[in-house]
């Protein structure tokens, strides 16, 4: 009997995160035969995609998928969409554990199990993430928009990054305008609305409800001054002829007892200046539109029959 020439346990030195070739299984002196035994059912190894294989077997991780289809990918090959923006720190929330990877148009590999291969002449300068190359976040984040099933998924995505300042509506734009229109539509429309400065999922569903209230247009993201100078508050939406505030109350504004306070502190110095304020959460726009609707038209007429204080209203500037 031919005795074996290799260790397992070395086996791991040439891998990435536990992930590794069938070419480089070979060049340690596995055979094939060896291989095949060693990823059939019940053994230690699973092969992942074609010719990659895992060193364990068990249900592999994001990591261990994200390595194993960049070895299928090759060494141009990057990863983007949810799970790049996953290795950026941003949740994702659900990318079903497929692995979106970027190739050089000229290379031929196909989609296969959780890989989602696309060939791209606008190949990005990759960004490596630990043993991970992904593509640079705008990249990432344009790429998982144009996969999301719904437009609620969509703003979602983008705020999350926007909010967080990783990269401005201007960049997200330039991605789009140099990238294929292909599954573009919903995230380009997307777009359009939060260069209205509609920062959240949120702010977007009450700027869609409040257009169908018959009230007067609405200015959304803007600052109020009193006549001196001094400034008031920032608001979600603005009537202005009535002098009439909108805000969303979430409750990730509120996490400590000092957020909490600066909340009270801006709702009495509001009120003190003679406006009127409604509020309500993204659970009452989401779940009681109805209500929400009825609260807003009965503090408009509110705030008509009394006297307009004397305050400012002032645009902000769109983010980006």
């Amino acid at each position: 009997m031919k005795r074996r020439l290799w260790n397992a346990d070395s086996l791991f030195d040439l891998s990435s995160t536990g992930v590794v070739t069938r070419r480089q299984l070979r060049e340690a002196g596995v055979s094939d035969a060896a291989i095949d035994s060693r990823c059939a059912p019940g053994g230690p190894w699973q092969r992942l995609l074609p010719g990659v294989v895992l060193l364990r077997n068990g249900h592999p991780s994001t990591l261990e998928r994200s390595a194993a289809a960049l070895a299928y990918g090759g060494p141009m090959s990057m990863i983007t969409g949810c799970v790049g923006l996953d290795s950026f720190g941003y949740g994702t929330n659900g990318s079903a554990g497929e692995v979106h990877l970027l190739l050089p148009a000229q290379m031929r590999r196909a989609s296969v199990s959780f890989v989602r291969a696309e060939r791209t002449w606008r190949l990005p300068k990759p960004i490596t993430k630990g043993s991970i190359r992904v593509a640079p976040l705008v990249r990432s984040l344009v790429d998982a928009t144009r996969a999301a099933k719904s437009e609620t998924r969509c703003v979602a995505l983008l705020t999350e990054v926007l909010q967080r300042d990783g990269v401005s509506i201007d960049e997200i734009a330039t991605e789009l305008a140099e990238g294929p229109r292909r599954y573009s539509a919903l995230t380009r429309r997307v777009l359009l609305e939060l260069r209205d400065n509609a920062h959240s999922v949120a702010e977007l569903e009450d700027q869609r409800l409040y257009r169908s209230s018959g009230l007067p247009p609405m200015t959304h993201n803007c600052d109020i001054y009193a006549p001196s100078g001094e400034f008031i508050a920032k608001t979600d939406g603005w009537i202005d002829s009535v002098a009439l505030a909108r805000e969303i109350d979430s409750v990730t504004h509120h996490l400590s007892p000092a957020d909490y306070q600066r909340t009270q502190a801006r709702r009495n110095r509001m009120q003190a200046h003679g406006l009127i304020v409604v509020s309500h959460s993204p659970q009452d726009i989401r779940d009681r539109p109805t209500q929400v609707l009825d609260d807003l038209r009965k503090n408009y007429q509110h705030a008509l029959a009394r006297p307009r204080p004397d305050v400012v209203m002032v645009p902000r500037q769109s983010a980006g």
